[in-house]
């Protein structure tokens, strides 16, 4: 078995437990494990950079080299080596669908500059002052918008109030309005927004050429719908034990829960070994 070299991880529901606001110490501690045993680590997530170094208590180590934006961005040693902005029409369109789909609102980041760097936070559409409080809240807030700001619209999410809209009615309605886009779901009231056909493994080769490496030394830990493609692509994948159906069924390995550092356990049992996968016992 070829050793680990590169540790890529999902964010919701894998390395953060729903409704928290920072990973945990333990989490933390195993990145640095990995980096003082020579492997490295990102974030294989739907947020952006400038959004994720929150939930790492500010340490930049955690997300200078990941696949983000759901693999509309690439970032290596804190260099961005690639970047893939959604189809602005399909965006207007979907602001626009959001606007009257009551219950749903718009959060998207705000344009990146150059280097790949951004305002942390979110602005959002769809909703006024007094709808938005009704809604999960977190972060930074850039405030309501009347429509998309100037610039790339790199990574947006569909948010619901599921006491007012379904998650199958939400996503119909979007999809009949932005056919070039799809809408995997990270969690039960959020979906991700992707252009069609490009998910977090098309950017995986783009990551894999400025590495060096091959997907047989990544270890891919995630949770959900959104990480089927990469438990795919990645031989040495593993589920956290909260994760659903279908994520199970997709990796090697099925850990502990999200909420018992399921995945903190596989870092540092990867560091302690060397960056060989030695079957230990990830649960307890």
């Amino acid at each position: 078995m070829a050793r680990i070299k590169l540790v890529l991880s999902d964010m919701d529901g894998t390395l953060l437990p729903f409704g928290a606001h920072e990973v945990s110490p333990r989490t933390i501690a195993s990145v640095g494990a990995l980096h003082e045993a020579g492997i490295a680590f990102g974030p294989s997530s739907g947020r952006e950079r400038s959004d994720l170094i929150r939930y790492f208590h500010g340490d930049e180590r955690c997300v200078a080299t990941g696949i983000m934006g759901n693999g509309k961005l690439v970032y290596l040693d804190g260099e961005l080596v690639y970047r893939r902005p959604l189809p602005r029409d399909q965006v207007e369109a979907l602001a626009q669908a959001v606007s009257q789909l009551p219950g749903a609102m718009l959060n998207f980041y705000l344009p990146l500059d150059e280097r790949g760097h951004g305002k942390p936070g979110f602005g959002c559409i769809g909703v006024t002052e007094e709808e938005k409080s009704a809604f999960p809240s977190e972060g930074f807030d850039n405030g309501i918008f009347m429509r998309l700001p100037d610039g790339d619209i790199t990574t947006c999410a569909v948010i619901l109030n599921p006491d007012i809209v379904s998650v199958d009615e939400a996503r119909a309605a979007v999809s009949d309005a932005c056919p070039r886009l799809e809408f995997p779901l990270p969690s039960p009231i959020v979906f991700d927004v992707l252009e069609r056909g490009w998910t977090k493994v098309s950017a995986l080769p783009i990551l894999l050429d400025h590495l060096g490496i091959t997907t047989d030394e990544i270890a891919y830990l995630g949770d959900s719908q959104n990480d089927l493609t990469m438990m795919g692509a990645i031989p040495h994948s593993f589920c956290m034990g909260n994760g659903s159906d279908e994520a199970k069924a997709a990796a090697q390995w099925v850990v502990d829960t999200c909420e018992d550092d399921g995945a903190a356990k596989v870092m540092e049992s990867l560091a302690r070994n060397g960056g060989t996968i030695v079957e230990e016992n990830w649960w307890g």
